[in-house]
Order: C-alpha cells, then structure tokens, then sequence
C-alpha cells in the first residue's frame, strides 16, 4: 500500500511540473535556483499565467453568461450564475450549470428548449469568468480540482478540500505556481499560519497544491530542498 502511495505522489510532482515543460523528475538545483519574492508577499501570476491551458474553462459560480437561441431574441439571456450554480432562463428556469463547459451546457439547453422551440441553435458565452481552478491533492479528505470565487487563501483551499488528513505534514504543504510562464514552488507550514505566526497565502487559479504525508516524506525532499524557507519563491529548472 505504501508503495502505491509512494508512486501516486511522484506522478503528482512530475505532474505539477510537466504544466511548464519540467522534466519527468525535477532537477533542483538550489545553487541555480533564482529566487523570485522573499517574506510575506508571494508573486501573483499574470492573467497570461492565469488563463486556462488547453482545456476548455467551465462555469462556476458568480461567472457572468450570454445565453441565446438563434431566431428567438426574447429567450436571449445575459446574467450571473448565482451562489448555488445555477443560472435563470426563460421557459426553463434554474438550470445547474457550475461544473460545466459552454459546450457541454449548449447540450444541455437545446435538451431543455426543444420542448418550446422546434431544433433550438444555442450559444452559450463566459462572458467573465469569476471562478477559478485550483487542484487540491495530497493528504486532504477529498482531492480534486475545485472552483473558488473571489480572494482565496490557502487555509480556505484547504478547508474546501474538507481539511488534512489525520498523517498530514502540516509543515510540508507545497504550492506550484506559473509566474511570468515561470514554473515556480513554494513550501507553507500549516502550524505557523494557524498560529498566526505566518501569513495566511493567497491561491489563485491554475495553482497546484499538494499536502505531504508521513508515508510519502522521502518524495518530498527532493522537492522541498529547492524552497527550504518559508515564502520564499524558487523557479525549478
């Protein structure tokens, strides 16, 4: 079992890196490694930075839509999809739609419109994408890939992904971030910022965050040894 977790922890480092072109095993080099913010303040991506990678956006909440169907201007619709993740319609009401891709949620509506409008032609736009992806994985109760609105911090990530697992490394949290197109890692105590004794970092979209365990602490070092303060930014090379 051990081995699993072992392996399912190096796929996900490789994995963080591969999204700027790292090689399959990381190779850092602290002697190399240039050191992009120090102290509390942690570099925020550019909105380049911040766009999504080759993977269509999905809606989430607070994310503002144009829904129209072609030769039925009344049932044009520009709106906000609310709190709960969904978005009001002529005709049909609440519809879910957080979660879904434009393309996936014109499927659903030419479902829903077909009882009103004889082959309805839907176009759903993002016209502002509020939401934002950020993959929670490691020792929490539930990894995945989650849509947060607004400033979020990493104890709010966190806490999304339902808290830390009972063998977390509450020492070694790690958050991989593009800056500029720059891959870059950092390495968070969890202690510290519950006890205010570190500030409490902000997450951003396209973030990575992966929480050590004691099962897998040797997988860690390596990734670790190129950040070995707190706040401080290494580009891997």
């Amino acid at each position: 079992m051990e081995a699993v977790i072992n392996a399912r922890f190096l796929t996900l480092i490789t994995l963080a890196c591969a999204v700027s072109a790292c090689a399959s095993k990381p190779n850092f080099k602290p002697e190399l490694a240039t050191v992009a913010q120090v102290a509390d303040t942690l570099p925020a991506p550019t909105a380049a930075d911040a766009a999504p990678r080759q993977r269509a956006p999905r809606i989430g909440a607070f994310d503002k839509l144009t829904v129209s169907v072609f030769g039925v201007p009344e049932l044009t619709t520009a709106g906000t999809v609310d709190a709960s993740g969904t978005f009001n319609l002529p005709l049909v009401g609440a519809v879910p739609v957080e979660g879904l891709t434009s393309a996936e949620l014109v499927a659903d509506l030419r479902q829903r419109f077909a009882r009103y409008v004889r082959d309805p032609q839907v176009n759903v736009v993002i016209d502002e994408a509020v939401s934002q992806q950020v993959t929670i994985d490691g020792s929490v109760t539930r990894p995945g890939v989650y849509q947060v609105s607004g400033e979020t911090t990493l104890m709010r990530a966190i806490a999304i992904s339902g808290g830390l697992t009972d063998d977390a490394l509450k020492r070694e949290v790690l958050i991989f971030r593009t800056v500029d197109g720059k891959r870059m890692i950092a390495r968070f105590d969890m202690n510290a910022i519950r006890g205010a004794r570190a500030e409490d970092p902000a997450v951003f979209g396209n973030d990575v965050i992966v929480v050590g365990s004691d099962s897998n602490r040797s997988l860690f070092k390596d990734a670790i040894q190129a950040a070995p303060l707190l706040s401080l930014f290494y580009i891997l090379r």
